[in-house]
């Protein structure tokens, strides 16, 4: 593994890479190909820092050296697969992840890490999706404190993960980026292949050449063709508008990434704030958020009650894009919300054992969802 001396500290990284994927009719959900790379690898490179990597499901081809490991019993659940992966390992902090984000990105476990070392007082800290759901599967742990609540539970086979949380001191980490959207459907993953798709690219030109880059270099040269030099995207306005584009297209429909992240841009213009670049951005960006979250399809509108304000919405809150936002720190219970799926998901019953919504939350199904 790639040497650590970086913040907080060393980690261990499990990856939860079993489950059914029934609604993709069990297909092996880890290997499907996103922007020419596996889910499962997309994962493993946001982990690439770890002091070692646990993949819990069964072995498969992968990029980086990986210790592949089974939950007990085979098909018991998400719990059970945690528990497998804390084997691996000696680090104090563990992070945990589902293997079907395709989004998640080295940048999204470095902001994980800041927090929790950032308040000591914190046994874990997790993600919150748009909607303010905890995601435990895209979280950060303190090992003997995770250790502690998986030794609590009287039965680890199909226990629910907010189960792990409940004893714990949680800090919670909005997440604006949308790193949290998994694939749980066709339709998503459909999403997530157009918004990470690229066109190949000659070799030469690749070569030592990473994405950041290739982005930030396209976005100047975009820039200065359009008379825009001085007026350059900062790395916060790229996420921020890739993020848009993330929630636009996992909300609604593909197309919609495009015109809605085209729209944000326009009202910047229009209004041409005095600030300029990215404090302009924030406004437009959190109204759109908040509106494709609460899109209610079936009605041709927004859901009665939302808000499309940009600051809250009827199911939780949009956090704006700037950077440096800490977390929130609370104790359990965690935030669960009964629920529905979102915008373009199929729902979930109480009683089903497929996550109620389209991210890296709480499922009694086998590990990795």
């Amino acid at each position: 593994m790639d040497s650590l001396d970086g913040v907080g500290g060393p980690f261990d990284a499990v990856v939860l890479a079993g489950g059914g994927a029934r609604r993709l009719g069990g297909v092996d959900k880890p290997a499907l190909d996103v922007g020419g790379i596996s889910l499962l690898d997309r994962v493993l490179a946001a982990c690439r820092g770890a002091a070692s990597i646990a993949v819990v499901g069964p072995p498969r081809a992968v990029g980086r050296p990986v210790v592949f490991t089974r939950e007990e019993p085979p098909g018991g659940g998400p719990v059970p697969a945690v528990a497998a992966g804390m084997e691996i390992g000696s680090s104090e902090v563990v992070a945990v992840f589902a293997a079907d984000l395709p989004f998640l990105d080295a940048a999204a476990v470095e902001l994980l890490r800041r927090a929790l070392a950032a308040d000591p007082a914190a046994d874990a800290v997790v993600f919150t999706d748009a909607h303010g759901k905890d995601q435990p599967l895209a979280a950060l742990y303190r090992r003997p404190a995770l250790a502690r609540a998986l030794a609590g539970l009287p039965e680890l086979s199909g226990a629910r993960l907010s189960a792990l949380l409940r004893p714990l001191t949680v800090a919670r980490v909005p997440d604006p980026r949308g790193v949290t959207a998994d694939c749980d459907t066709w339709d998503a993953l459909h999403a997530a292949r157009a918004l990470l798709a690229t066109r190949p690219a000659a070799p030469a030109k690749m070569d030592g050449m990473d994405d950041d880059k290739l982005l930030a270099d396209w976005c100047a040269a975009a820039a200065a063709e359009l008379g825009l030099a001085g007026h350059e995207l900062t790395p916060a306005d790229v996420d921020a508008i890739l993020g848009l584009a993330g929630v636009a297209a996992h909300s609604l429909v593909r197309p919609a990434a495009p015109l809605t992240t085209f729209l944000a841009g326009y009202a910047v213009g229009l209004r041409s704030s005095a600030d300029g670049g990215r404090g302009a951005l924030d406004g437009p960006i959190a109204k759109l958020s908040a509106l494709a979250q609460n899109w209610d399809q079936g009605g041709g509108g927004h859901k009665p009650g939302s808000a499309t304000n940009g600051s809250t919405s009827a199911r939780g809150s949009v956090a704006p894009h700037a950077a440096g936002s800490g977390p929130v720190r609370a104790s359990s219970p965690s935030h669960e919300q009964a629920g529905t799926g979102g915008p373009g998901s199929p729902a979930s019953s109480p009683n089903s054992s497929e996550p109620a919504t389209g991210s890296a939350g709480d499922a009694p199904e086998s590990a990795g969802r």
